[in-house]
């Protein structure tokens, strides 16, 4: 049996304004079943259904125009193409939040772990095996902070072509031989893999004890502590026997200051007579000339 509501009525069992009901029925939505003598607009209950889809679509970010196009033709079937746009859409949508949550959830880790660890002293911890991918093309200027951003920039692009988002925590690996005598103007980018990582770019980290330290300052003051680590390890009696990994630790979102840099440095090592601690801190730093 059919109901016949005033545009309040209407508006009431719809959960919305008449303001809305006004504007859908002058881009033609959604238009009363009738006008009385006053011009007053009367919706049937039926109509409901109507409000109800265009609410659906509407919440699902199709425009307007694009419904008014589908539900001309309804009878005819024409709801059907804007429904399965609609699903290809959401499930696009989908997937790109499922990637955004993943990425907001390492950046909350790398941020806590780096929150937890204490700055400017060695540690020494037992780590997991580890799987990397890494940007194969030659990389140069990686010790100073216009090298590294374009280093970044290129490994940003590259997942870009290829419609991926990296994971965190980024950094650079340097060879066992050239951290040991400061060559930190080459290495490598890398990032947690994926399950879309290329083959030629997946490195392991063996499992076992390495050295951490943790940093806090300027990248100037960040390559100086990477370059005086090798004498801290001599010191403290550890033998580096891969390479080493500068891991950068959500540096802004801890800091809040893009000129600070939080970083944290892993090298694999093997320790004289079995030694599962060690102590030692850089207190200084000066800037690379």
């Amino acid at each position: 049996m059919s109901r016949r509501y005033t545009s309040g009525q209407f508006a009431r069992l719809c959960h919305t304004t008449k303001e809305t009901l006004f504007h859908y029925d002058r881009l033609g939505l959604l238009r009363p079943l009738s006008r009385g003598e006053n011009d007053y607009r009367y919706y049937d209950v039926r109509q409901f259904l109507q409000f109800d889809m265009i609410t659906l679509f509407k919440e699902c970010g199709t425009p307007l125009k694009d419904m008014r196009a589908c539900l001309a033709t309804a009878a005819e079937g024409g709801i059907l193409p804007l429904l399965e746009e609609t699903a290809r859409r959401l499930a696009d949508e989908r997937r790109r939040l499922a990637e955004r949550e993943a990425l907001v959830a390492s950046l909350l880790h790398v941020v806590r772990e780096a929150q937890a660890t204490e700055p400017d002293r060695l540690l020494l911890r037992e780590m997991p095996a580890a799987r990397w991918e890494v940007l194969t093309q030659p990389l140069q200027g990686l010790d100073t902070e216009a090298g590294m951003a374009q280093a970044s920039a290129l490994f940003m692009e590259s997942c870009r072509r290829a419609a991926r988002t990296p994971g965190l925590p980024t950094g650079i690996a340097y060879r066992k031989e050239d951290f040991l005598a400061g060559r930190l103007a080459e290495g490598e980018l890398f990032a947690p893999v994926d399950a879309a990582t290329p083959p030629e770019r997946l490195r392991e980290s063996r499992p076992g004890l390495y050295a951490v330290y943790a940093h806090r300052g300027a990248w100037e003051e960040q390559i100086a502590c990477w370059r005086a680590l090798p004498a801290l390890l001599r010191k403290a009696g550890l033998r580096p026997t891969g390479p080493a990994r500068m891991l950068e630790m959500g540096s802004y979102a801890l800091t809040g200051n893009s000129a600070e840099c939080v970083m944290h440095c892993h090298v694999p090592v093997v320790s004289k007579g079995g030694q599962r601690r060690a102590s030692g801190r850089l207190h200084s730093f000066q800037p690379c000339p």
